[in-house]
């Protein structure tokens, strides 16, 4: 009897093609998932130096600005001994034709002195711009203007405020003296010392972290798209420096400080 000859047949591989797709999906989960990690990482550590970076520029604008008043407050101190108040800052704003004045100088590390008469901006009561007293604003654009190793423009503007009716009849009187509203005597007793306060402003900005324009001392007043505009600004009212900066998204930040010039002696009988 013959014999047919045996077929044999390939084994399927359907099993094997259904194992290999099974290993790619896992692959590409895989894949997809250290995509997401790496991104989430990225994001995080982007926003961690950001934080990092926010955090050491307010440190840096903090130290400009506590570095100013400082000094300004020793140098008026140091001055104030030898001089009594010829040509101080606290005399300056003393005087009475400073009430409702706003003075601005820029910290220049290179000067000999902080405050100085020649080297002020002034405005008056109405805003406006003292033709003779033009030379404190900060220049954004002169290297001589930065601090903090050039990083950091500091300037300071000191506000006499205008008396009212409201502050009353005693608003500079002094422990001892006679009140306005009664009669000296003719000859001998008390006069009336008055004691004055005045608001100090410090602002320290870093424009190189920032896209808006420089500008430089010939900017104008009204000018609120440049960094030497907004500087220019007053600091009470709508529009200030505060305001303007903010505006143009420069980093900065202001401290205020509020002093009291008290005659030697004496003793004020309100702090404002």
């Amino acid at each position: 009897m013959r014999k047919r000859p045996s077929i044999s047949y390939p084994s399927s591989s359907l099993g094997a093609h259904n194992q290999s797709g099974a290993v790619l999906i896992v692959v590409l989960f895989v894949l997809i998932l250290i995509m997401i990690v790496g991104t989430i990482a990225v994001r995080q550590s982007t926003t961690d130096l950001k934080v990092a970076t926010a955090d050491q520029v307010n440190k840096l604008l903090f130290q400009a600005n506590d570095a100013a008043l400082m000094k300004v407050e020793k140098e008026d101190r140091i001055l104030s001994e030898r001089r009594g108040n010829v040509d101080t800052l606290k005399g300056y704003m003393s005087a009475t034709q400073r009430e409702g004045h706003e003075v601005n100088f820029c910290v220049r590390p290179r000067s000999t002195r902080l405050f100085s008469i020649l080297e002020i901006s002034e405005l008056n009561k109405d805003s406006a711009l003292l033709t003779d007293k033009n030379n404190g604003y900060c220049d954004p654009s002169n290297d001589d203007d930065y601090v903090s190793e050039g990083r950091v423009i500091t300037q300071m503007t000191f506000v006499r405020p205008t008396v009212t009716e409201d502050a009353g009849i005693f608003y500079k009187e002094v422990e001892g003296t006679l009140s306005n509203d009664f009669e000296k005597p003719e000859t001998g007793g008390n006069v009336t010392i008055e004691c004055t306060s005045f608001v100090g402003y410090v602002t320290s900005i870093i424009p190189a972290l920032s896209q808006a324009p420089l500008g430089n001392t010939g900017t104008s007043m009204n000018d609120t798209t440049t960094i030497a505009g907004c500087l220019k600004k007053p600091r009470t009212g709508v529009d200030t420096v505060d305001t303007c900066l903010t505006a143009l998204g420069v980093p900065f930040q202001t401290q205020q400080q509020t002093y009291l010039n008290q005659p030697v002696g004496v003793e004020c009988v309100s702090g404002s």
